[in-house]
């Protein structure tokens, strides 16, 4: 026969486990109690858009010097697909009209 694995007790469930159930229960009870009318429609859109400007606070954005090396090895790559995919195109194309004549 199979080992059957024991079941731990519901009791010694961890702290951490019981605040991650709490906060999906009341993300339930949030989504449940959507917002209908209009007006609480615009102030959770207002809401919404005031915790995106507090979070774009926190982003560490890209001196000049990071966008421009980006950009250029961006195009750079965006140069070399094409040359590659044109030259496959090149092929490809000699190919049928070696097929069909």
């Amino acid at each position: 026969m199979a080992a059957r694995k024991a079941k731990k007790p519901a009791a010694k469930t961890s702290a951490r486990n019981k605040a991650k159930n709490a906060k999906a229960a009341k993300g339930a009870k949030a989504r449940a109690a959507a917002p209908s009318t209009p007006a609480s429609w615009w102030e959770s859109s207002v809401q919404f858009l005031r915790e995106v400007k507090t979070e774009l606070k926190k982003v560490t954005w890209p001196n000049k010097r990071q966008v421009m090396s980006s950009t250029a090895v961006v195009l750079v790559l965006v140069g070399i697909v094409s040359v590659l995919l044109g030259f496959v195109d090149f092929i490809l194309a000699r190919l049928v009209r070696l097929v069909v004549g």
